[in-house]
């Protein structure tokens, strides 16, 4: 009966849908998901990197180190929630319901950002939470990429949506600082504080036009952030492997532990995790100093860095796509091999750099390292992770992103206190001791077998209209 079950579900998946192409996920599936990417981004760089920073600093008067004792609050949040939403996940075999209440309670408090009154307990605290909330529903975004993967190549697909985030970034840059100060465009002046609030009228009461009114990228932030990720809510289907299962936090918390210990028995799971720490821990915090290296190293004006800031973007995006169809050609391994031999290149032309030219041409390449890093890294996880516990091992791969988010930027700080009297040489040589991190992450991912996730991908495979059953139903009721 096993044998006839899966036999039946495989011949399912080959046929698809009868008013669909057979085997394939749907276009509108693929483009809900890519576009939730899209969403995420603008909350990212609004309120993790631009807006929420400089209104924290300039205008409630916290210092730098305010911020970063926040972000990594939330990132410890993250390490001990995020493997536990997504052994949930999979204890459940539901994705969607989880992505949408996350991200409705983190557009919800990003919004109320805007009404704390400038108390900064207040802001921190909501913060602090829309952070973690945001966080945490990546964790079941990533989890739907087989789903929507589905005769279409996971690499392409997650690199259309790392892609997607990069538009994002660039559509946030511009739109939301039209409500924050004026824009100047083929020499005449666009928008600002006053400008938006005269052409709203009785909708624009909340923006403020005294001061640095950063605050006012917020509400649009939370407006644009739950507008753009309504078609994944809607659209992106959450097939099951397996029959659900009954949720015991104590057993799943014992269980995060019993999956460390056992991560062995995967072949090069573990291996890959721990490259993983090392390889993000050397991106998040080359990209979280590239405008402070440019202002600190080279001098460089405010125009110059946000020109650098957006031609990085561009090509991030470029990079993100260009990976993604390479993952699905030559495998995930290969690929991301060729994105960390990118990324070396990269850091040792920015640490040996004479000149800010050489920098602005540093900047496209750590770009393009930056979107094949995420978009490649996803789809080397799918190819490793069995099908019925692709949200147990998301989350763990998010706890590894959230110890390098900690990791990286202390360990800089660290190089720069100790070498603080040796002026731009010690920022020379905090970014260039990146260099070794990602050496040891290259070694160790050299050391995971080259697989492929077309299997995996396979499971999710829609049913037919006869309700064929999930590809794994025959194991419906093992551990």
């Amino acid at each position: 009966m096993k044998e006839q079950s899966q036999q039946g579900a495989s011949e399912a998946r080959k046929r698809g849908p009868e008013n669909g192409t057979p085997g394939r996920a749907s276009k509108l599936a693929v483009w809900s998901w890519v576009l939730y990417d899209f969403s995420n981004t603008i909350f990212s760089i609004s309120i993790l990197s631009y807006f929420f920073p400089l209104w924290l600093g300039d205008e409630l008067g916290a210092g730098a180190s305010t911020f970063n004792y926040l972000v990594a609050l939330s990132a410890l949040l993250v390490v001990l929630t995020a493997p536990v939403l997504g052994s949930v996940a999979d204890l459940r075999q539901r994705r969607r319901p989880y992505l949408v209440v996350l991200t409705v309670l983190a557009v919800i408090l990003t919004a109320t950002l805007d009404f704390s009154g400038g108390a900064l307990v207040l802001a921190a605290a909501l913060f602090v939470a829309a952070d973690v909330c945001y966080q945490s529903a990546l964790v079941f975004y990533n989890a739907l990429l087989p789903v929507v993967s589905v005769g279409r190549g996971a690499g392409r697909i997650s690199g259309y949506g790392t892609a997607a985030g990069y538009l994002g970034t660039i559509l946030a840059l511009v739109v939301l600082t039209f409500f924050v100060a004026e824009q100047t465009l083929f020499g005449a002046t666009f928008g600002g504080p006053e400008a938006v609030r005269d052409l709203l009228g009785p909708l624009g009461g909340w923006i403020s036009t005294s001061g640095e009114p950063n605050s006012n990228a917020f509400l649009p932030t939370a407006v644009l952030y739950l507008l753009f990720s309504l078609p994944a809510f809607l659209f992106v289907p959450d097939k099951a492997v397996r029959e659900p299962r009954p949720v015991r936090l104590a057993t799943t918390y014992k269980g995060l532990f019993t999956t460390a210990r056992n991560m062995r028995a995967y072949a090069g799971l573990g291996t890959f995790m721990v490259a993983t720490v090392l390889y993000t821990d050397a991106a998040n915090t080359a990209i979280a100093n590239m405008a402070l290296y440019g202002r600190q190293v080279f001098g460089m004006e405010q125009a110059q860095i946000q020109s650098l800031l957006l031609f990085s973007a561009v090509f991030a995006g470029v990079g993100s796509v260009g990976f993604g169809f390479a993952s699905d050609r030559f495998g995930p391994k290969k690929t991301l091999v060729s994105v960390l031999v990118l990324w070396l290149f990269s850091i040792v032309l920015t640490t040996l750099a004479l000149a800010p030219w050489m920098l602005l041409l540093a900047g496209p390449l750590v770009g393009a390292a930056l979107g094949g890093t995420w978009t490649v890294s996803r789809t080397m996880l799918l190819a490793l992770s069995p099908p019925d516990r692709i949200g147990e091992f998301f989350g763990v791969y998010a706890l590894a992103g959230k110890l390098s988010a900690v990791a990286g930027p202390a360990t800089t700080a660290i190089i720069l206190t100790m070498l603080e009297g040796y002026g731009t040489v010690s920022y020379r040589i905090a970014i260039g001791s990146l260099a070794l991190i990602l050496a040891v992450g290259l070694f160790l991912l050299l050391r995971v077998p080259d697989v492929r996730y077309e299997e995996t991908v396979d499971e999710f495979s829609p049913e037919d209209a006869s309700g064929a059953p999930p590809g794994d139903s025959g194991t419906a009721g093992s551990a």
